[in-house]
């Protein structure tokens, strides 16, 4: 708790809460842990090191609009000033936003979809994009594929974008990823010819989708304790769904309009992260989880090995007795 305490960027609300949750998760154990986080500034980075912004999933085809079609970067400039302060406006509620984000995201599938792209173009524009896995993601998704936690990626951007993001800078997409979004349909020459149903936007991306009729469900059954990671207010409600759910610790990223948001997302998200373009905190969290579950397993063995002990010096003095009494006897 201490590197929470310390770290200027760490706002909790409850850090009692929070230290509750963090021992109970300890004392579950890593095989009872599963991650649920974001993709678009989330794992991935707001700005980079210069403070430039970077992009989302969307924000490629801005990208191959303003080089191939500037009447198509208009209309997606057009529909982010309309939909984009709606989105964070901290006076409207979730319900009040639902129907903006399906128009909004509805109306931008319609105009990738009319333009177009080859899967070429896109791969292309992805591969020279700005969208950068945050600093030390890479070791966060390392050490959760090496002790097969898995990381279900929900994410209401653009999935074929984010596995070629993950494989260019991962090199490849560890078993222990699944990634749950909106994917592009090619037709036979390639061509995106139209998205996956149902729509997945900011605010209804949750755990019932995921049933037995996924692949990785098997990785999952049992895991009931969530670390949870998003952006937006909307992502709190990723673990809807979790069968089960014992303890879910909520992290956000406050990216943006630290002043006016920060009240709400402390009353959404047990540890509130403002400003922060690396995974730090969940790495330092993940330590702190694993190197508890090493301690709990050294003294369980430290244990076994005592009753062990007692078990055979009891079984040596029981042949001492039973050998005097044979003594006495003769």
């Amino acid at each position: 708790m201490s590197r929470l305490y310390n770290n200027p960027s760490v706002h909790m609300k409850n850090p009692e809460l929070v230290e509750k949750k963090l021992k109970q998760m300890a004392v579950d154990g890593l095989d009872r842990l599963m991650i649920i986080s974001d993709f678009d500034f989330t794992l991935s980075r707001h700005k980079d090191k210069n403070g430039e912004k970077c992009w989302s999933t969307h924000g490629v085809f801005d990208a191959v609009a303003r080089v191939m079609n500037p009447e198509l970067k208009q209309m997606f400039d057009e529909l982010y000033k309309k939909y984009f302060s709606i989105e964070f406006c901290p006076l409207m509620t979730v319900e009040e936003k639902i129907p903006y984000m399906i128009e909004w995201w509805d109306q931008s599938h319609a105009h990738i979809v009319n333009a177009k792209f080859s899967r070429e173009t896109i791969e292309g524009f992805t591969s020279n994009s700005r969208i950068f896995l945050r600093e030390r993601a890479e070791e966060l998704i390392g050490a959760l594929s090496e002790h097969e936690i898995p990381l279900i990626v929900f994410s209401a951007g653009i999935g074929n974008i984010i596995e070629t993001v993950m494989r260019n800078q991962l090199g490849a997409i560890p078993e222990t990823m699944h990634i749950i979004s909106n994917l592009m349909i090619f037709d036979d020459q390639d061509i995106c010819a139209d998205f996956t149903k149902p729509l997945i936007h900011t605010f209804n991306k949750n755990s019932s989708v995921i049933t037995g009729d996924q692949p990785f469900y098997n990785q999952i059954v049992g895991r009931t304790n969530v670390i949870l990671m998003g952006d937006s207010l909307g992502d709190i409600h990723m673990d809807v769904g979790v069968e089960h759910e014992g303890v879910a610790l909520k992290i956000g990223f406050l990216n943006i309009n630290f002043d006016t948001l920060l009240a709400k997302y402390l009353d959404s998200y047990d540890i509130v992260l403002v400003d922060d373009q690396t995974m730090e905190i969940p790495i330092n969290i993940l330590d702190h989880l694993r190197n508890s579950a090493f301690i709990g397993s050294r003294l369980s063995l430290t244990c076994h090995e005592e009753a062990e002990k007692e078990d055979v010096v009891g079984v040596e003095l029981e042949e001492e007795e039973e050998k005097a009494a044979a003594e006495v006897m003769a």
